[in-house]
């Protein structure tokens, strides 16, 4: 009985990591703790509740964390400033080959650049913001 005690103390540290780190590391020990902790019930030797524990935790941390992660979008931090992105500004200076230029939104100066190599946009033409990278506005040529 003492293992089902030390498969719940696993399980309840999972869980206090898993809030605090929030990084979707911890949460698969959850799954494996709670299944050695059943195997602990059960009366199975130690020896499979390890080997159940680690295969299981190890597996859906491989196979799950990555697909998950991208699900619900982890590594975006949005931002005010990501409400910009899909409109259309003015250019203030122009964007040239390795020389990035400005545009004015709510009357802070952004600078404003291309991803594409060679592409030159002259200043007073419209762009449109398709992301942000940083402090810089990346953006491309307005359809008219």
């Amino acid at each position: 009985m003492t293992w089902v005690y030390i498969w719940l103390a696993v399980v309840a540290l999972s869980i206090i990591i898993e809030f605090v780190t929030a990084d979707l590391v911890s949460v698969w020990f959850i799954a494996g703790g709670l299944a050695a902790m059943v195997l602990a019930l059960c009366k199975v030797d130690l020896v499979w509740q390890l080997v159940v524990f680690i295969v299981l935790s190890l597996l859906l941390l491989a196979t799950c964390r990555r697909p998950i992660t991208k699900l619900i979008g982890k590594n975006k931090i949005s931002t005010n400033a990501d409400s910009v992105v899909g409109k259309e500004f003015v250019l203030l200076s122009p964007i040239s080959f390795n020389v990035a230029g400005s545009v004015k939104i709510n009357d802070v100066v952004w600078t404003a650049d291309t991803d594409k190599d060679g592409v030159e946009i002259e200043a007073g033409e419209r762009v449109k913001v398709v992301e942000i990278r940083g402090n810089k506005l990346i953006v491309e040529k307005a359809e008219n």
